[in-house]
């Protein structure tokens, strides 16, 4: 199932500790610091730790098991996630001035987003825990990959989503057997939220918040970090981006790629940790706000619009801003036209089809070109968080737009008049 079995003859967990004040928590602690109100994060430790091992066989996440909370071999819940297709991107990077463009496709993984990374682990730690089921509160990408891992794990799984959740986004969740509840104004503010998830605690005292932030579940970060390792593995440590650009909401994905780095770095695989990019929705961009005014905290704006539907946040957590500072990284917000663009043109151009929230990163490289804040020759690595499927705009919703040959005898002159040509 994992590869590297000599790398992994020990767990190198330590603690979960604050990132402010140090303090020291169990490890299954489900919240913020207590003592300063900051997020948890955990610790491992990193002498001697054998990277090469670790990646002589590229099979799943769980080849980096060391470097994740304890658990039992019998207890790991896994479909294979991970080593997801680093691919680049050289003719849509031409069409916006950049000739070093790679793209991580995370919608490769099983459920079709990079969730899965962190489903795997929460739902191996559900069982750990003996927990009979989890919950969590999503529409998109999260329930999915919960759901997929809950089926797999064998617990019940309920989901509890917005009211005007539109029933394609449903469809695949409902598939692997999740139960669903609407709930009104639920992602409304960051309190509504938390009443929602506590409620239901309350009400299942035996199953686990699954809800993927680590002000929630601060160990679930450690299943996201894993695209650190597997970047560093595939362009070698000298080879490294420039620049990562991550579509961000609550910015865990965003953190945990950095929290990688800098274990990777501790360890003495890499010398440098890229720069880290936050990119939202420009109606929707709480962490680019407080990344640009230099505040210690991301603001709680009013009603966030984005076409960006996994992205539309108006809260988020200061780890974000402690990945970017940290790494001399910069944010950036976009219109809903600019990222619609980038999703159609990198399809149209590399074949490649993302979702319209995972289209923000190559936006975002767009845009920091214009402006002037990465060179053309830099390297810059979008990550695409979801596959195309999870959310695009058709050209045309109607089959009848389009040409028809009443005849196989007719193909020539309907081609002739709409101009098909190569």
């Amino acid at each position: 199932m994992t590869g590297g079995e000599g790398n992994r003859k020990k767990n190198r967990f330590l603690r979960l500790e604050c990132m402010t004040c140090k303090s020291t928590y169990p490890v299954r602690t489900h919240s913020r610091c207590k003592k300063c109100g900051a997020v948890l994060d955990a610790r491992y430790d990193l002498a001697g730790w054998d990277f090469a091992s670790a990646i002589r066989v590229r099979d799943s996440i769980w080849q980096f098991r060391d470097l994740m909370p304890p658990l039992s071999d019998e207890n790991i819940v896994t479909l294979s996630e991970g080593w997801t297709p680093l691919v680049e991107a050289r003719r849509y990077g031409k069409s916006i001035g950049s000739e070093n463009l790679w793209c991580k496709l995370e919608g490769q993984n099983p459920s079709g987003s990079f969730k899965d990374r962190a489903a795997s682990l929460g739902l191996s730690l559900t069982r750990e825990w003996g927990k009979k089921g989890v919950f969590i509160a999503s529409s998109g990408n999260a329930a999915a990959a919960v759901s997929a891992y809950a089926a797999r794990a064998g617990v019940g799984c309920l989901v509890l989503i917005r009211e005007d959740s539109t029933p394609s986004k449903l469809g695949q969740i409902a598939m692997y057997g999740a139960k669903l509840l609407r709930v009104r104004d639920i992602f409304e503010s960051k309190e509504s939220l938390e009443r929602a998830l506590n409620l239901t605690q309350e009400a299942l005292p035996e199953w686990l918040n699954h809800f993927i932030w680590s002000p929630y579940n601060p160990l679930l970060v450690d299943g996201l970090k894993t695209i650190a390792y597997e970047l560093t593995a595939e362009f070698g440590r000298d080879g490294l981006p420039d620049y990562i650009f991550v579509p961000t909401a609550g910015g865990d994905v965003l953190y945990g790629i950095y929290k990688g780095f800098t274990e990777l770095k501790e360890a003495g695989v890499v010398d440098k940790l890229p720069g880290m990019v936050a990119v939202q929705g420009k109606d929707s961009s709480p962490t680019v706000t407080a990344i640009e005014t230099g505040t210690e905290k991301v603001p709680e704006g009013g009603k966030a619009e984005t076409i960006a539907g996994a992205l539309r946040v108006n809260f988020g957590t200061e780890h974000a801003l402690v990945a970017v500072r940290n790494s001399k990284g910069f944010g950036v917000a976009l219109s809903d036209e600019e990222i619609l663009s980038a999703q159609r043109e990198v399809a149209r151009l590399d074949g490649i089809f993302t979702e319209v929230s995972s289209a923000t990163a190559l936006a975002g490289i767009s845009k920091a070109i214009r402006d002037g804040k990465i060179k053309k020759d830099q390297r810059a690595l979008a990550i695409l968080t979801g596959f195309g499927f999870k959310d695009y705009y058709p050209p045309f919703k109607d089959i009848s737009l389009v040409p028809l040959a009443e005849s196989p005898d007719r193909i020539p002159q309907v081609l002739r008049e709409n101009k098909y040509t190569a």
